[in-house]
């Protein structure tokens, strides 16, 4: 199995609160699985928004050649965003409520059978996703029905963890009688018009199911998928056939690979907002680019 070099233990950047704190209870799962591959851990934990950043970049400066990403996809965001241009090594641990890249990159689980596939792994290079804003983009970006619901997340829902309270929200939201998001991306001299813009770096959307099935995460492109109609029974039905891996042959469903893309709103009468991997990160118009660091994953060995 690989180790570091030295024998330092592996650092753990990890959030205690991640999938409802999950994360927390299933630490000792992992130390045990740790002392089965005589391996030792180094746990650091986040104390606030961003902070997963500063250790992950603290690490890698350290010379650590492997980083554990314990938690969900927020936290795995930040990781990369500390591990962008380094040598270091970022593995991700499934241990928020759905952990999608550890889907995307074939991490099994639970997290002690994680651990072994990670440690007898292999490293590729990966290139993420860079927004005008500042923001990385591990898994995709996108806007429509996903990011109104998480933009307007009502704090009571929130200890309910991500599934449970993005799904009472869901249905919140299906019963307000305001307009969908009416949004234009454009892609060069070409410009859609359409209801949901889904921005993939990554195949996989919402836990294994695979919004832009021909996203590749180890090429420095995106692939874009937009449902061009924008009612609320045109979105369920969008989400329904995406469960079942035939949403792209639902009519007003387009798809196409490219490096940049702008997402802006048709009209300036309500903000839109956007997601980035899962969170609420801020209102169009956004432009989306390539960063141009590279970031290194250890991978299962296939």
């Amino acid at each position: 199995m690989k180790v570091e070099s030295d024998d330092r233990p592996i650092p753990v950047v990890f959030n205690p609160t991640a999938g409802g704190g999950r994360a927390q209870r299933l630490r000792a799962e992992l130390e045990e699985a740790a002392k089965s591959s005589d391996v030792a851990l180094e746990w650091r934990a986040t104390g606030a928004p961003g902070h997963a950043v500063e250790l992950a970049a603290e690490a890698a400066g350290q010379g650590h050649s492997l980083v554990l990403a314990f938690g969900g996809d927020g936290t795995y965001n930040e990781v990369a965003r500390g591990l962008l241009g380094t040598e270091t090594s970022m593995g991700v641990v499934p241990a928020g409520t759905t952990s999608v890249l550890a889907y995307e990159f074939g991490v099994p689980r639970p997290v002690g059978v994680s651990l072994g596939a990670l440690l007898d792994g292999v490293d590729r290079v990966m290139y993420v996703g860079n927004t005008d804003r500042d923001d990385i983009i591990v898994l995709m970006l996108s806007a429509g029905p996903d990011s109104l619901v998480l933009e307007n997340l009502m704090p009571w829902l929130k200890p309910l963890g991500g599934r449970a309270g993005v799904a009472l929200q869901a249905g919140i939201e299906l019963m307000r009688p305001a307009p969908m998001p009416a949004l234009r991306a454009v892609v060069g001299d070409r410009s859609l018009e359409c209801g949901w813009a889904i921005v993939g770096k990554s195949r996989c959307f919402a836990g294994p199911f695979e919004a832009c099935p021909n996203a590749d995460p180890f090429t420095p492109s995106f692939q874009m998928v937009v449902n061009r109609k924008r009612t609320r029974r045109s979105a369920l039905a969008f989400v329904g056939a995406l469960a079942r891996g035939k949403h792209l042959s639902r009519p007003g469903v387009e798809r196409c690979d490219l490096d940049t893309v702008r997402l802006e709103g048709v009209n300036d009468s309500s903000p839109i907002p956007y997601q980035v991997d899962g969170d609420f990160k801020g209102h169009l118009p956004v432009e989306i680019s390539i960063h141009p660091k590279p970031l290194v994953v250890r991978l299962p060995r296939v």
